[in-house]
């Protein structure tokens, strides 16, 4: 008789050992291993060999070896983040934090990566154990930021702090705090640097980079970031301004202001900036990274107009 293995490893492939040996003898378990139709990617877990190419299969490899034997793990890091929707991609990595009781498999799969440190809150996502968004944050963080970790890693790990928190899947606040756990963390100062820009109110890396290289202009007052202005559309806020001269400017990135509905809803925005006597200046994500100089130069000239 022909035994469906998928039938058995059920819908992810994946399945602690001891549950199939309960299922079936443990000499057709060894005969499949040995023919390649089962795979051991950790101890205690057996896997189709697809189930281990897709990270979801990953990821419950790594739960039901972290869970076997009483223990416990979490998810965290990229891949807890794409869980709760604050990455789009996982990547091929899953990272996985464990309690002091655990240790790293022996000869774990490369793509597995193991944390050792106290998890005080997690959550359920996708059926699957998570770290909470700030410490998933702090973990991607740290690991973007040591030897090991890479430019793309970086680039990742912000983007997914600056997202957390304009999408309020977490505040500011709760990444300190969970921060603050963490007093060793690689990139530890480079992450307050940040947390301070988004706490003031940027929302983009363009809204970053703008503000040392576009809207801090010479002769100028200091700009007030996240300038705040009620409008007949409801309250709207620049990404800089100067009251003095009724002048916002907004720093439109490369694709938010791409969306047709987003640019119909700048011209209505900016029809209601005018009827409160204000004047909204826009920088284009490629003519500020082009010619930065330029728009300083537009800036400083349309603040001293409307000062005149």
């Amino acid at each position: 008789m022909t035994i469906d293995l998928h039938h058995l490893l059920g819908p992810s492939g994946v399945r602690a050992a001891a549950e199939l040996t309960g299922l079936v003898d443990a000499g057709s378990v060894g005969r499949w291993v040995r023919q390649g139709r089962l795979l051991r990617p950790a101890p205690g877990v057996l896997a189709l060999p697809d189930a281990v190419q897709n990270w979801p299969g990953r990821a419950d490899v790594a739960t039901h070896w972290a869970h076997r034997d009483g223990g416990r793990g979490w998810l965290t890091g990229p891949g807890a983040l794409a869980l709760w929707d604050v990455l789009p991609d996982p990547g091929p990595v899953v990272d996985l934090a464990v309690d002091h009781a655990r240790r790293a498999p022996t000869g774990a799969p490369p793509w597995l990566r193991v944390h050792r440190a106290p998890v005080p809150e997690y959550g359920i996502r996708a059926d699957r154990p998570v770290t909470m968004p700030p410490r998933a944050l702090v973990d991607a963080w740290g690991w973007a930021h040591a030897t090991t970790g890479s430019p793309t890693a970086v680039e990742v790990a912000r983007a997914a702090v600056i997202g957390a928190v304009r999408r309020r899947v977490c505040r500011v606040r709760e990444i300190r705090r969970e921060l603050r756990r963490h007093p060793n963390l690689p990139g530890r100062a480079a992450l307050v640097e940040l947390l301070d820009l988004v706490e003031g109110g940027c929302q983009s890396e363009f809204e970053i980079w703008g503000l040392a290289h576009l809207l801090d202009v010479p002769g100028l007052p200091p700009v007030q970031q996240q300038l705040a202005l009620d409008t007949a559309v409801g309250t709207v806020h620049f990404d800089g301004g100067w009251e003095a001269a009724r002048l916002g400017v907004e720093l439109d990135g490369a694709r938010y202001h791409r969306q047709p509905e987003q640019h119909e809803w700048d011209v209505r925005r900016d029809a209601a900036v005018v009827a409160r006597g204000w004047v909204t200046l826009r920088i284009s994500h490629r003519r500020g990274h082009d010619d930065p100089e330029a728009c300083r130069r537009d800036i400083a000239a349309a603040f001293f107009a409307r000062c005149a």
